[in-house]
């Protein structure tokens, strides 16, 4: 586990510690066998949309502990590092969480490709607003984070791997899927699969598949940062 711990956003770490997330349970009984691993395409990258970073927490929390894979996880917004230092999340044996700075991020790139060539894994990217942050002194950094998220999905192609990328958005009509707050479009390619995290009528996270109008339940009592 790579400076956990270190430069955490305080003002992030306040929020995980006084939030309460998803307060009633649901009874979905199809989310109660719902693995979302199960739900990840090997041969896409799995773009991963939230309006709420404690959607996608509360999603990502709950895939890591649904697999048994190998996870690396890039964390760029230390959110989800936040609860394992606050000991809301457990360290899991099978994850190995990287907290990149400017200055190693090439290094830790490195480090995930090496070790996605030599089994199958789960690779998160947390999350591609982060990346754009953490690249930003970059003149072309648009082509850049696509050849970062590019090269990451050959690998993980190579290996019958999955690439999560995470992307905080909201949807404007005249322009599409942008990142929000910044305002920057979101990159787009035709060999991506679209889940949309939104928060249930009855609480829990409601998973849309834009690309097949199916919708998925994750239910309370099965978040663990509940």
């Amino acid at each position: 586990m790579e400076n956990l711990g270190n430069n955490l956003n305080s003002l992030l770490y306040h929020n995980l510690l006084v939030f309460v997330l998803f307060k009633n349970p649901s009874d979905d009984l199809n989310s109660s066998k719902l693995n979302l691993q199960t739900i990840l395409e090997q041969d896409l990258i799995n773009s991963v949309f939230y309006s709420d970073p404690f959607l996608k927490a509360g999603f990502v929390s709950k895939l890591v502990r649904d697999t048994k894979l190998q996870v690396l996880y890039l964390d760029l917004d230390l959110l989800y590092s936040g609860y394992v230092v606050s000991e809301i999340l457990p360290i899991k044996e099978n994850v190995t969480l990287f907290q990149p700075t400017t200055e190693t991020l090439n290094q830790m790139l490195k480090e995930i490709l090496i070790k996605a060539s030599l089994s199958q894994t789960i690779i998160i990217v947390d999350s591609l607003n982060g990346l754009f942050n953490i690249l930003n002194r970059k003149k072309s950094v648009g082509k850049t984070v696509m050849s970062v998220i590019m090269l990451l999905a050959s690998m993980a192609k190579m290996t019958k791997s999955y690439l999560v990328v995470a992307s905080m958005v909201r949807y404007k009509k005249e322009e599409g899927w942008i990142l929000s707050p910044t305002g920057k479009r979101l990159i787009e390619t035709k060999n991506s699969k679209k889940i949309l995290l939104e928060y249930g009528k009855e609480d829990g996270i409601v998973l849309s598949m834009p690309g097949n109008s199916s919708k998925l339940v994750i239910s309370s009592d099965l978040i663990p940062l509940v």
